[in-house]
């Protein structure tokens, strides 16, 4: 049955895997690994950690998939069937090569939900809405000030490879460390934090080689729970 494949560890490459294609939630996303909260997003899946037991060579990477939009296609008794889907959390699974939440189970488990062979391979999330409920941000950490913060990219158009930024002489520049304490938060350095500048400018950079930016007072950086709009460039 094309819904009771063989439990079995997936095979990765650099942006693509195969293995087992499961499901876990038919509600958007409320929650996850990915630390994005409460969101209006409704096809998201969970990453592989391990493609071994324990071996920590999924393509979740601590956090640093998060983000990625991924075209899943499953194994049907009618054919291969595929949706696009965000990043938005880790897999429990042993077995798990990706694991569908919202309206993605029932866009390809046309066999009724279970665990399917199937193949997926890292796109853009652009031209698939139901992957984002609202453009690009820089969100700030609940617990952030002026002594500590962590920030993340919410809705970005691939996974976010780095968060750079740069005063307004152009004097001093840096990058935010990514943190991975909470997962898929990047640390916002202290001399950032306490820069006299009159302003920065942050530039998030992604996996696929596009890049956004937006320019903040070293103090909006201390804001918990703010987001601040990303321009791309």
């Amino acid at each position: 049955m094309c819904n009771a494949a063989t439990a079995r560890y997936p095979t990765v490459q650099t942006e693509s895997g195969e293995g087992n294609v499961t499901m876990y939630d038919t509600a958007p996303s409320s929650g996850g690994a990915c630390n994005y909260g409460t969101t209006g997003i409704s096809y998201y899946a969970a990453m592989s950690v391990n493609v071994q037991p324990g071996d920590g060579k999924g393509q979740w990477q601590r956090g640093r998939i998060c983000g990625q939009c991924v075209e899943v296609t499953a194994l049907t008794s009618q054919g291969p069937l595929s949706v696009v889907v965000r990043i938005m959390d880790k897999c429990p699974d042993g077995y798990c090569g990706i694991d569908l939440g919202g309206l993605a189970p029932g866009a390809v488990m046309l066999d009724g939900f279970g665990r399917y062979d199937g193949t997926w391979r890292f796109v853009s999330c652009a031209g698939h809405p139901g992957v984002s409920d609202g453009p690009p941000s820089l969100f700030v950490f609940a617990g952030s000030n002026a002594f500590w913060s962590r920030v993340q990219v919410r809705n970005p158009p691939s996974a976010v490879d780095s968060i750079e930024w740069q005063d307004a002489t152009g004097a001093a520049q840096g990058s935010f460390p990514y943190a991975d304490a909470p997962e898929n938060s990047f640390e916002v350095p202290t001399e950032v934090l306490q820069s006299a500048a009159a302003w920065l400018q942050i530039t998030a950079r992604y996996t696929d080689g596009s890049s956004a930016t937006v320019q903040l007072a070293p103090g909006q950086l201390a804001v918990p729970n703010t987001s601040y709009l990303l321009v791309g460039s």
